[in-house]
């Protein structure tokens, strides 16, 4: 009994291996491109600590998935050369050159996340749900999910759009034909609903691509990557009395720095 309890207990932890094939026994809290952060699964009330990725072999999460990270060795960082501009003596009106090195930063790799359509990059690679939970924690994620129904619910407004309208230029072209009265109740009221599609996209779409830009800007603002300037229609609480509804449609303008 006390090696089932064991093993039940080894299963319910976060497992982070390391290179050196040394284990810590852990509750894994973030997972970024370059560090990890867990808290010690035998003081989870304790200080959180942070592992660079490039110490780590893998982690075995509780749920029996896998992260596996690069085994190779990480490469040596270059000691840029510095530049030495070319100069030329003149000896007996002969003229020498002298050997020119010229000088090439090395390209500064970062994480920074952007919104493409319904979903999240990072650097330029499209990422997955779950990676998207990783990176941006569980409240953020909520908003995430939320903003990517929000998109859907858009486009399945704007498809109706379409639609509607192709049923509108049909009815009206049948009354103008024909002089039927019902084809011409019906062009109206597709007309209506053709207006109630458009505005419906417009807001849902526009509300779920605000939500998903303001996930992607609280991630860059916690690496420290924080500039951002976007535009995006909101519902917001109207305080003014002469309204008798108290939320209004409007567009928000959000600037981080």
């Amino acid at each position: 009994m006390m090696l089932i309890l064991t093993a039940t207990a080894a299963f319910a932890q976060d497992v982070i291996v390391k290179k050196d094939n040394s284990t810590v026994l852990s509750k894994v809290l973030e997972v970024s491109s370059t560090e990890i952060k867990y808290k010690k699964w035998s003081n989870q009330d304790g200080p959180t600590y942070t592992i660079s990725v490039n110490e780590v072999l893998s982690i075995n999460y509780q749920n029996g998935e896998i992260d596996k990270f690069d085994t190779t060795p990480a490469p040596q960082q270059q000691t840029p050369q510095q530049y030495t501009p070319q100069t030329t003596t003149t000896t007996n009106n002969n003229i020498v050159s002298m050997p020119t090195t010229s000088y090439k930063p090395e390209p500064i790799y970062g994480g920074y996340m952007r919104r493409s359509g319904s979903t999240l990059t990072l650097d330029g690679r499209t990422l997955s749900d779950n990676e998207v939970r990783k990176l941006v924690g569980e409240e953020n994620y909520k908003t995430y999910t939320e903003a990517k129904s929000q998109i859907a619910a858009g486009d399945a407004w704007s498809a109706m759009f379409w639609i509607s309208l192709i049923g509108f230029g049909l009815c009206e072209a049948g009354y103008s034909s024909t002089g039927n009265s019902t084809l011409a109740y019906s062009a109206i009221g597709l007309f209506v609903f053709n207006d109630i599609c458009l505005v419906c996209s417009l807001v849902f779409d526009g509300i779920g691509r605000g939500r998903m830009n303001w996930v992607a800007d609280e991630y860059n603002r916690q690496h420290g990557r924080n500039y951002s300037l976007n535009f995006a229609p909101s519902i917001m609480e109207c305080k003014t009395p002469q309204l008798q509804n108290n939320y209004g449609f409007g567009l928000t303008m959000s600037l981080n720095f």
